[in-house]
């Protein structure tokens, strides 16, 4: 049983490890998304600078509707990795409650039979010494 329990713990380390690989994926997208609407919008400063020193060259409107369009997109995309974020969170904090779970049983089994072992020791002790008591008495 014992074995079972170590089994168990080892394959939840290693799920634990691969919900967060997970993580560090999401992240590492989130950043990303993060980067672009930053870059997004210090494009939209530079177009705004231009159409106001330009106002005869390009249709402003138009490229104002299309950026729009992409923060929506890359805004909707944040939130989704977001939420998988915190989605992905939680079941590594449960895994871990569970990991902890099976760390605490082992460990009480482990004590268990730390103290039946000390039992039997001593009962053997007891024994020899009650016996080496007798012949010390029989023999006076």
């Amino acid at each position: 049983m014992k074995n079972s329990l170590r089994t168990l713990s080892r394959i939840q380390k290693f799920q634990i490890d691969e919900q967060r690989k997970l993580l560090n994926e999401q992240l590492e997208k989130e950043e990303q998304l993060e980067k672009q609407l930053a870059d997004m919008a210090a494009e939209l400063e530079r177009e705004k600078a231009f159409a106001g020193e330009n106002p005869q060259v390009g249709d402003f409107g138009s490229y104002m509707k299309r950026h729009i369009e992409r923060r929506e997109k890359l805004e909707n995309m944040l939130a989704g990795v977001r939420r998988r974020i915190e989605e992905i969170r939680d079941v590594i904090s449960d895994m871990f409650k569970e990991q902890k779970t099976y760390e605490i049983v082992d460990r009480n089994r482990q004590e268990r039979a730390l103290k039946e072992e000390e039992g039997k020791m001593q009962k053997t002790l007891d024994e020899i010494g009650t016996n080496n008591y007798i012949k010390h008495h029989k023999n006076k």
